[in-house]
């Protein structure tokens, strides 16, 4: 889905596994909505990290300290999963893609 938001807090994610073997590095930022108005937590992947993606957010972050937010529009999804073994279930979002910018010219 399409949504409009500022985002905020955005950070690397770094983890290991049950071994203590690291996993590969994610990110997680939150984003602000107006429509209905609310702070969603939403997942970078470890393919979109190391793609380039990740940086690109970081040019699209507003400033925590500033006084206003800046409104991107970004592609996330909602998802759902179950670890039968640990009876963990997880859900959120995750960033599905950015947008691809288009500019109209006046004629």
């Amino acid at each position: 889905m399409n949504i409009e938001g500022a985002i905020t807090d955005l950070v690397k994610v770094n983890r290991t596994d049950d071994k203590g073997a690291p996993l590969p590095t994610t990110g997680e930022f939150k984003l602000h909505t107006k429509n209905p108005a609310q702070i969603l937590s939403v997942k970078v992947s470890a393919d979109q990290f190391n793609d380039g993606t990740y940086q690109q957010i970081e040019h699209l972050q507003s400033d925590p300290n500033g006084w206003g937010l800046k409104p991107v529009l970004l592609n996330i999804e909602y998802y759902e999963g179950a670890n039968v073994a640990r009876q963990m279930d997880w859900k959120g979002f995750r960033l599905h893609s950015l947008p691809t910018e288009t500019k109209q010219v006046k004629s």
